[in-house]
């Protein structure tokens, strides 16, 4: 199916852009805002966090109560449904990355907690070092797999095509044979099994004969340590917060780092971050999401013009290059005649 798409500039006079500009930014925006904020403060928010999905009634739930709420009130129906919209946009793609980054986070530990030195190895598991290598031998000969026998030995010609294939073939039962190995760690108790397990996966998947070099290896052990800390730090302060139109947030946090001493580095550091921050000079956007929502019309001039549902006064006059003009006249004549068929069906069924 193929898909075309047409643009077009939207022309409305100062009054309408005035009328929308308040509606979006001092209303509708500051509901968006509310709406994240209630969802982080809910009794339930680490539990969607893990799952890294929301319940789709929440949203609206939570919106209920707020239609009334003097700062938010006033608004077109549309637009409350438009703020649930974008909070459920906004949260289906944070906890998405939350969960793929929890589960990064989740596999690095896995792994810390399997890395030790081969003096650590020897040490927790009672066996020589050249006992940990025999069992490793024994567990990477049983999970490495086999090759066809039958096939030839040795080929003449070899093209680049085959070299890739034959490479990423390599890579990917090099993977399927560290995954096998997880598992086994996971699945076994026997203590020099583990060990084994351990010897293996951290030199590769292949059996190491060279004395370790402890540094070299500490330095691997650190930036694992790193790189768990930042996943950590990641999941914990990346969490939405909306739109401060205002900056008042961000005068606020200067006046007092300004006049006041932090406590410690975490509080200087979040003062930092707020004030090294850029806030959106934008208010969030309305959303409409089906074609039902746009009413095209012609105005005294002859000009094609659309409002959407909810926002009737608000008329846009359409304007586009010749070439996609054909496209806009035609939404017009498809809903003038899927409005008459609608009156003609009605006006039928009442002479029956």
């Amino acid at each position: 199916m193929s898909k075309i798409t047409v643009q077009c500039r939207l022309i409305a006079s100062e009054c309408t852009r005035q009328k929308l500009w308040t509606l979006m930014a001092e209303l509708n925006t500051p509901l968006v805002n509310e709406l994240l904020q209630q969802l982080r403060q809910h009794p339930d928010f680490e539990k969607w966090r893990k799952n890294g999905k929301l319940p789709s009634s929440v949203v609206h739930k939570l919106c209920k109560p707020l239609e009334t709420d003097p700062r938010f009130a006033g608004q077109p129906s549309r637009c409350y449904l438009s703020a649930i919209h974008i909070v459920d946009y906004i949260y289906k793609s944070w906890l998405a990355i939350q969960k793929r980054l929890q589960q990064q986070l989740d596999g690095k530990i896995r792994w810390l907690e399997m890395l030790n030195s081969d003096a650590e190895l020897v040490e927790t598991s009672g066996y020589s070092l050249e006992a940990i290598r025999t069992k490793a031998a024994e567990i990477l000969a049983a999970a490495t797999p086999t090759s066809d026998p039958d096939a030839p030995a040795n080929k003449t010609r070899k093209t680049k095509k085959s070299k890739k294939s034959k490479q990423a073939s390599a890579s990917n039962s090099e993977k399927s044979v560290s995954n096998q190995l997880f598992d086994a760690y996971q699945e076994t108790d026997n203590t020099l099994s583990r060990s084994a397990i351990s010897y293996l996966l951290k030199n590769g998947c292949k059996l190491n004969d060279k004395e370790e070099e402890p540094e070299k290896f500490a330095k691997r052990r650190r930036k694992l340590e790193i790189q768990i800390q930042r996943l950590t730090d990641k999941l914990t302060s990346r969490i939405p917060k909306g739109r401060d139109l205002t900056d008042a947030k961000w005068l606020e946090t200067l006046l007092t780092a300004a006049i006041t001493v932090p406590k410690d580095n975490t509080e200087a550091k979040h003062w930092q971050d707020i004030l090294l921050s850029r806030s959106s000079s934008l208010p969030f956007p309305l959303i409409f999401e089906t074609n039902e929502d746009l009413v095209w019309s012609k105005n005294e001039k002859g000009r094609l013009c659309v409002h959407f549902n909810g926002l009737s006064d608000l008329i846009f006059e359409v304007y586009c290059d010749s070439r996609q003009l054909h496209w806009f006249k035609r939404f017009l004549e498809d809903q003038q005649t899927k409005r008459k068929s609608k009156n003609y069906i009605f006006n039928d069924n009442n002479l029956a």
